[in-house]
């Protein structure tokens, strides 16, 4: 007869199927305890930092933003422990993110960056938001525009080292 019910036919349930539906079961289930009152949240931990340089600057000498990023990872060490150090080279505004292990160390960053002058640049700091997104993507033109000029780079380097050797060849004897 069609449509009979067999259990022995029936797929057994593997030991690894039945641990994962167990960790969604506790998943599921579990609490967490709400904030303390008084707890600062985690985003007051992060620092941003504005008016720091013009994005041209990075397009000219890319080897800046290294520099930037372990400068403001040395200013902001004497304040507490810096995570995390970003630096959004294609801002307008000239943005640095620094994460800081704490809100308290974080506070101490804003107060010893705020109206600080930096390269003839006065910077402002403050606590990030949690929400607003300094990221930006460059455009296909963009991308194309920088492709090509490393591109000429490669070209010119190219050119100086065949100079270099066709000179070095010329002057052995």
């Amino acid at each position: 007869m069609r449509g009979e019910y067999n259990p022995a036919l029936k797929p057994k349930r593997k030991k690894k199927d039945k641990e994962k539906m167990q960790k969604i079961k506790e998943k599921l289930f579990d609490w967490r305890p709400d904030k303390m009152r008084g707890e600062r949240s985690k985003n007051e931990k992060t620092v941003i930092i504005k008016n720091l340089f013009v994005p041209e600057l990075f397009e000219r000498e890319v080897e800046l933003i290294l520099e930037y990023q372990n400068n403001l990872r040395d200013e902001c060490g004497k304040c507490g422990m810096v995570r995390k150090v970003v630096i959004y080279d294609r801002h307008p505004e000239g943005i640095a993110q620094v994460n800081m292990s704490s809100p308290e160390e974080a506070d101490v960053v804003i107060q010893m960056m705020q109206g600080r002058f930096f390269g003839q640049r006065q910077l402002t700091a403050e606590h990030w938001d949690g929400k607003t997104k300094y990221k930006i993507e460059e455009s296909a033109v963009e991308a194309e525009k920088r492709l090509s000029n490393w591109d000429e780079f490669l070209a010119n380097e190219e050119e100086a080292e065949e100079q270099k050797t066709l000179s070095a060849e010329d002057a052995t004897p």
